[in-house]
């Protein structure tokens, strides 16, 4: 029995020790089953966070507008803002323009004292296309390549502003930077007409800029342009534009502007008869042009001034003896730019050694004013005066535009130009302007205008509608 007994107990032994691993791996099947539904009651939970989250999200975000229509040939015209044709993250080449047709009545358009009535160059703008480049070159500080081209043609005959010449408005390339300023090196504005922008009429910008600015030609108040001159033209010198120029500008973060410019002499400018490009034996001082200006924009209020100087060319010598005098003009002025109301004002004065006619010296002062009770139409009214003194005569017998070579004049004259004008603008979407307008010129004295065609006054009246784009 005893021997049974011993027999028997190694038999239970291993019972027990199946029975416990049979439950170990019952438990440990549980216990991953456990780890399964574990993971499957956070996938779950994920999923309801994930669904909670999004509903906070609408809960918390504005109504949805409505869907933006595809822009359609109305909604091109109506905005105007100018075609990119190649654009890129870091390069942008835009098409603008201006067209500004312009039916007008003007009389003493010849010594009969006739008058016209048609379609005349545009009396606001002259018609224009361009093309503007940037370039992003360090984008982290803002610093861009820079370049313009920019053509003007005649609405009623589509003829070139210039003959011969595609952009005989702007052709320069440059940089700017908040850092640097803007400079640029090409056909580009005179920078006087730049910055006195901002008080010859009310039609400018008020606020000093580093952009273009300035007032055109082709009315009789626009000629106050010419005493901000000293560039290169197709008659030579004497053009609101610098053929060779080199120019700098900077508006600083307390308002304050600063410019500088520098012109090479030029053989007369652009479709002159005696070509473009450096002057052989002039150097740095024969038929340059120097300037420079200064201004401040503080709130409501802005101010500018500038000199610049040019040594004029006698045309016969230019390329040979390269004979110069020096015309001089410096001027300064301002405006108070308050919505509703704007008010400006200037006064300049120019020299000029005009050879054996002697010293010419003329004093303007300018004045107008804007009234915008409405973003949809805007009234102006200006005037302006002209006092010249010994001013030289040219062979037809009209007093010399600044800045033009004299040197050839027999005779002079000394009297006043003076010129009122006003507009209604109105205005049905942003880039469009219609408007009537007109101005009245009157000479006194020894002043002849050429305008005027000898006689001591003109007048036009226009209607027009200029679209830019």
């Amino acid at each position: 029995m005893a021997i049974g007994l011993l027999t028997s107990a190694p038999a239970k032994a291993a019972d027990d020790v199946s029975e416990l691993k049979a439950e170990i791996r019952a438990l440990s099947k549980r216990l991953t089953e456990i780890e399964e539904q574990k993971k499957k009651v956070k996938k779950l939970d994920d999923r309801v966070q994930k669904v909670e989250r999004a509903q906070e999200a609408r809960a918390e975000a504005p109504p949805p507008g409505p869907m933006p229509a595809k822009a359609g040939p109305w909604e091109s015209f109506r905005t105007g803002r100018p075609v990119h044709i190649f654009e890129t993250e870091n390069t942008d080449v835009l098409l603008y323009g201006i067209i500004e047709p312009t039916l007008g009545y003007t009389t003493n358009v010849d010594a009969a004292g006739r008058s016209t009535v048609g379609l005349n160059t545009s009396w606001f703008s002259g018609n224009r296309w361009g093309i503007f480049v940037t370039q992003k070159v360090f984008p982290e500080y803002n610093f861009n390549l820079l370049a313009r081209m920019e053509s003007e043609f005649e609405l009623p005959s589509g003829n070139m502003d210039t003959p011969g010449v595609l952009f005989n408005r702007d052709a320069w390339v440059g940089f700017e930077s908040p850092t640097l300023g803007k400079f640029s090196v090409g056909r580009q504005n005179t920078l006087p007409r730049d910055v006195a922008n901002i008080w010859g009429d009310p039609y400018g910008d008020s606020k000093l800029t580093t952009k273009e600015g300035g007032f055109s030609n082709v009315n009789n108040f626009k000629q106050l342009i010419f005493y901000t001159s000293g560039g290169n033209g197709a008659n030579g010198q004497g053009d609101t534009r610098y053929d060779q120029g080199l120019v700098w500008k900077k508006v600083f973060d307390n308002g304050l502007y600063l410019g500088a410019a520098y012109n090479f002499g030029d053989g007369n400018g652009p479709g002159g008869p005696n070509g473009s490009g450096p002057i052989p034996g002039a150097g740095f001082d024969k038929g340059s042009t120097e300037a420079v200006a200064a201004g401040y924009n503080y709130d409501q209020f802005h101010v500018s001034a500038f000199y610049t100087r040019a040594n004029v060319l006698e045309i016969p010598t230019i390329g040979t003896t390269n004979i110069g005098h020096i015309h001089q003009s410096w001027g300064a002025g301002g405006n108070w730019d308050g919505g509703l109301l704007r008010l400006n004002t200037g006064y300049i004065h120019y020299t000029a050694d005009q050879g054996l006619v002697g010293t010419r010296n003329d004093d303007v002062v300018t004045v107008s004013g804007k009234i915008t009770p409405s973003k949809f139409y805007d009234f102006e009214l200006g005037w302006q005066d002209f006092f010249a003194h010994n001013a030289a005569l040219t062979a037809s017998g009209f007093t010399f535009v600044p800045f033009k070579d004299a040197s050839a004049a027999t005779m002079t004259g000394t009297g006043t130009r003076m010129t009122t004008y006003a507009s209604f603008m109105y205005h049905p979407i942003p880039n469009v302007d219609v408007y009537v307008a007109g101005d009245h010129l009157k000479t006194t004295g020894g002043y002849s205008a050429s305008q005027a065609h000898r006689h001591d006054s003109a007048d036009e009246v226009v209607t027009g509608v200029r679209y830019k784009w």
